[in-house]
């Protein structure tokens, strides 16, 4: 006998499916663990802590809406609030290790000018939240700026206007530091 195999549900539908979620988990997991390495002291804590974005995500599967951004935006959005919960819990500075393979140019100036990648992640540690979580969401998890958005309930511009100015203030803390 032929089991009939039956595709699982379009990720991209308005609503999620159980049976999709593993799709969902194998498309996005690298993406949720490099914004939560990002902001976190290890890669266990970042794994910890992406396993319980996904283990949010799939109690809250019902409430998803294609609407309010997509997936990766509503994954983001989990893990982020995963991981201010958990810092809130810890009561403990954010440390920002891991997340200078992502900051591109800022962290190549500084590699350039021999500065320590530390330097950096600890300037970025001191941006305002609003730019910090605009260019780890950037170039730790990849999103746009219009994906950003929606993550953090602010308009592309806003959002754009927040890139522009945290990336200005790491130049600016690099040259100084030079």
């Amino acid at each position: 006998m032929v089991e009939e195999r039956v595709p699982p549900a379009e990720i991209d539908s308005d609503r999620l499916d159980p049976a999709s979620f593993g799709l969902l988990y194998e498309q996005h997991r690298l993406s949720v663990y490099r914004y939560l390495r990002a902001r976190t002291r290890s890669d266990a804590d970042a794994l910890d802590l992406a396993a319980d974005t996904f283990e949010r995500a799939f109690a809250s599967l019902g409430r998803f809406r294609r609407r309010d951004g997509g997936v990766q935006a509503w994954l983001l959005r989990i893990a982020r609030n995963t991981a201010i919960d958990a810092h809130r819990r810890r009561r403990q500075t954010v440390d920002l290790t891991g997340a200078d393979a992502h900051l591109g140019r800022v962290a190549l100036e500084a590699d350039r000018r021999e500065g320590d990648r530390g330097d950096v992640l600890d300037l970025v540690a001191r941006l305002p939240d609003d730019q910090r979580d605009a260019l780890l969401l950037r170039y730790a998890a990849g999103l746009t700026a219009k994906e950003i958005g929606v993550v953090l309930g602010k308009r592309e511009d806003a959002i754009q206007k927040q890139i522009e100015r945290g990336l200005a203030a790491l130049r600016k803390a690099v040259e100084d530091h030079a």
